[in-house]
């Protein structure tokens, strides 16, 4: 027993001065690195249609907002338009209060001739009538604008769904689709790349767990020299270290607002 307690005590001191002569450097230079995409997106329409325009190519950059593809909507914006119309227009609220104002006057010369014994009672209340009718008719006319608007909105957003916008800033990398073909929301029309900023994930061994936290600067550079050395910083290390392999992930983003480093080479880093 002594015996094994002492050469387990003998293996734990040499393997505590091997760590301690590491860096994390040391470590960072045997890991793997991949510069990869910070998000790709395969955008697919969220109504089915048939295909207008698609208004993008492979490798064109592209803007977050920016008009990727339309679906044939000649229907919808005509049902737009005349919800516009309907919206803007105040003629029913401004011809119900003119008949409004009219029973009121109405009502004022039937309470003088009521006074003068000219007019009857049922007259007066027949006249007092009219004008709550009337009163009640603008407040529809009212009520109908605003229900006006809100029809507006519902279609301005159908039609929005027939328009299929980037998400992101970054790169077209694939045309599935083309004017004129049918769209659905199963089958992608792009694939949009993300590419400002990347992403470099890193395996680094346990010894190296104490030693890196988020918010380190980190030097990213590419092997085949497409962009020489790019600052990035750790965003996330994960919080167990995988039992197989005694390996951890650490999570770099790398700035790239030039787009002058391209998603999936290899790259070295270093912490400085």
């Amino acid at each position: 027993m002594r015996i094994w307690i002492a050469g387990a005590v003998t293996l734990a001191a040499i393997g505590a001065s091997a760590a301690r002569g590491e860096s994390l450097n040391d470590f960072a230079d045997r890991a793997s690195c991949l510069i990869a995409p910070n998000n790709v997106y395969k955008l697919a329409m969220p109504t089915q249609g048939a295909i207008a325009e698609v208004k993008v190519s492979r490798a064109d950059k592209v803007e977050k907002g920016q008009v990727i593809a339309e679906l044939e909507s000649g229907l919808e914006k005509s049902q737009v338009e005349a919800a516009r119309a309907r919206a803007s227009t105040d003629v029913f609220v401004r011809m119900k209060t003119a008949v409004y104002e009219a029973a009121v006057s109405k009502v004022e010369r039937q309470k003088k001739l009521r006074v003068d014994k000219i007019s009857s009672q049922q007259s007066l209340e027949d006249a007092q009538s009219a004008a709550a009718v009337a009163q009640a008719d603008v407040a529809q006319a009212e009520l109908d604008k605003t229900l006006a608007g809100f029809d507006l909105q519902r279609l301005e957003a159908m039609l929005e769904r027939r328009i299929l916008r980037a998400p992101a800033k970054g790169v077209i990398t694939s045309v599935d689709l083309h004017s004129g073909e049918f769209a659905d929301p199963a089958n992608p029309i792009v694939t949009l790349t993300e590419t400002d900023p990347l992403k470099v994930d890193i395996y680094l061994p346990a010894s190296a767990y104490t030693l890196v936290d988020p918010g380190r600067a980190v030097t990213i550079s590419t092997l085949d020299a497409v962009s020489g050395q790019r600052t990035g910083e750790v965003i996330t290390k994960d919080p167990q270290i995988d039992a197989s392999s005694g390996l951890f992930l650490v999570e770099i983003r790398l700035p790239n607002p030039d787009g002058a480093i391209p998603a999936g080479i290899r790259c070295r880093v270093a912490f400085p």
